[in-house]
């Protein structure tokens, strides 16, 4: 394990108060952090990655490394004091940080090293051994609140981070692999030594500080008010859901106000040459492949809950607002999705041109910061504060686009979170080298895994239909199991 010096803890414990507001999701964080603190409460919400690095492990090196990376990115340096009715952000000073091998991990007695992890799927084993070190250290009140880890093997090693999410996003994650590993070529070819791929490393005007973002975003939501077009139109899209945010259509075998363990699958939507030929699809129909995806998906609500209108809600980053591009933080908004589906009778370019327009009004819709339509539909009595814990949120990510992408820590890297509680089903759909799959995260109930198994392999099926060429959309047999009512 790589942790900070005793310097460093000194340091960071000492660290002065940022004049810069928590970000919206980091206030929300935060303050379920601290209520589950309060109770004794179990805290996963954290996130990690790990890959596969080639060559022996050089210790000092990749200390060196994690050290860059934590100076580079404000955000890995900050802490909150959640003691207060407001969360202080702290901040540790670059020059105080530095981070050393702390020490070995050991299992059973045994090591952990990669004769205790054998097996093609060390990453799962990985997972299952290192929960309770993510459940310790990754935590928004102190520093750091994320660990590094290298798994030493023969031919390379494996290398896993785990960071809290107030101070990370999937983004973030998936880019932290490639840069660890690019930093520490660096650093094998010279102590301090430039990038060795052209290219490969965030320059200063992409890794603004997240406090500055946080800040941007307070100034943005200030501009706006009940009157603003956003808000109405949040407004109109969730009273017209009868006051609720979007939920997962079919049962998941939860009493109302009842959660259950997170269960986390993932599977193929479509193959690369699948995708492929979806993308040329979307491109005669003038949308593009994440619109086909929305547009799968609201037909396979239509079919399976009757649904004759779709309305989700979808996570979009919001790096572009500033020097962010290779920041790392919790660079993320909300927009609503929202279009109807009857109309179109099952025609598959209609669908595809309705989800198209509908994305480009959530992102206009996007540029403001959900919270402010949150807080009036609460003030107004739309929506119950007691509603907002837990929405079905739809994410789309192109791992291709990313920096890094074809480079081997990008392309082994393996993304998993901690599993807390949850009454919802949401859905990340990734675009890779090799496939578009679907991750969904929902309760942990023999009712959930079958709806949300027919869910997906409806989702599949009309994306493969689209990628093949059909002019409708198929239905199925089971067009109505499973309906929630």
């Amino acid at each position: 394990m790589f942790g900070p010096s005793g310097r460093s803890l000194t340091a960071a414990a000492a660290a002065p108060a940022d004049s810069a507001p928590a970000s919206f999701l980091q206030a929300d964080h935060l303050r379920a952090y601290a209520e589950r603190r309060g109770q004794a409460g179990e805290h996963r919400a954290w996130t990690g990655v790990a890959t596969d690095v080639d060559g022996p492990l050089d210790r000092e090196a990749l200390a060196r490394a994690v050290t860059r990376l934590v100076v580079t990115h404000e955000g890995l340096r900050s802490w909150f004091d959640v003691s207060g009715a407001e969360p202080v952000r702290h901040v540790v000073p670059a020059d105080d940080v530095e981070l050393v091998v702390t020490d070995e991990i050991v299992l059973g007695g045994k090591t952990l090293d990669g004769d205790v992890l054998a097996g093609d799927d060390w990453q799962a084993a990985l997972q299952r051994h290192l929960v309770s070190v993510f459940d310790a250290t990754c935590r928004p009140d102190s520093w750091p609140a994320f660990c590094l880890g290298a798994v030493e093997r023969p031919d390379g090693f494996g290398l896993f981070w785990g960071c809290d999410h107030a101070f990370t996003d999937g983004a973030s994650q998936i880019m932290v692999a490639s840069e660890l590993a690019d930093l520490y070529a660096a650093e094998i070819a010279a102590p301090g030594g430039p990038e060795v791929v052209e290219g490969a490393l965030p320059g200063p005007d992409q890794t603004g500080p997240f406090a500055d973002f946080a800040m941007s975003e307070h100034v943005a939501a200030a501009t706006y008010d009940a009157s603003s077009p956003e808000v109405r139109e949040w407004t109109r899209l969730i009273e017209g859901s009868g006051g609720r945010l979007p939920s997962f259509p079919l049962d998941l075998g939860l009493e109302p106000g009842q959660t259950a363990p997170v269960s986390i699958s993932s599977n193929d939507l479509l193959d690369a040459d699948g995708a492929a030929s979806l993308d040329a699809r979307c491109r005669e129909a003038g949308a593009r492949t994440v619109d086909a995806v929305f547009a799968a998906i609201a037909a396979t609500e239509h079919e399976l809950a009757h649904r004759d209108s779709y309305v989700g809600v979808t996570v979009l980053g919001a790096r572009e607002r500033g020097p962010f591009a290779r920041s790392h933080g919790w660079f993320c908004t909300f927009a609503p999705i929202a279009f109807d589906v009857a109309c179109h009778e099952g025609d598959v370019d209609g669908l595809l041109r309705s989800a198209h327009e509908a994305m480009a009004r959530g992102k206009q819709i996007g540029r403001m910061p959900v919270h402010v339509a949150l807080a009036e539909m609460v003030r107004s009595g739309v929506v119950r504060p007691e509603t907002l814990g837990s929405p079905q949120l739809v994410s789309y990510l192109d791992l291709r686009r990313f920096p890094g992408a074809g480079r081997p820590a990008h392309e082994r890297g393996v993304h998993f979170t901690g599993a807390g509680r949850t009454a919802n089903a949401s859905m990340w759909v990734n675009r890779d080298s090799r496939r578009l799959y679907l991750a969904m995260q929902h309760p942990d109930t023999p009712q959930a895994h079958e709806s949300t198994d027919l869910y997906r392999r409806t989702v599949a099926r009309t994306l493969q239909a689209m990628a093949d060429g059909a002019t409708r959309v198929p239905r199925s047999a089971t067009a109505h199991a499973g309906h929630s009512g």
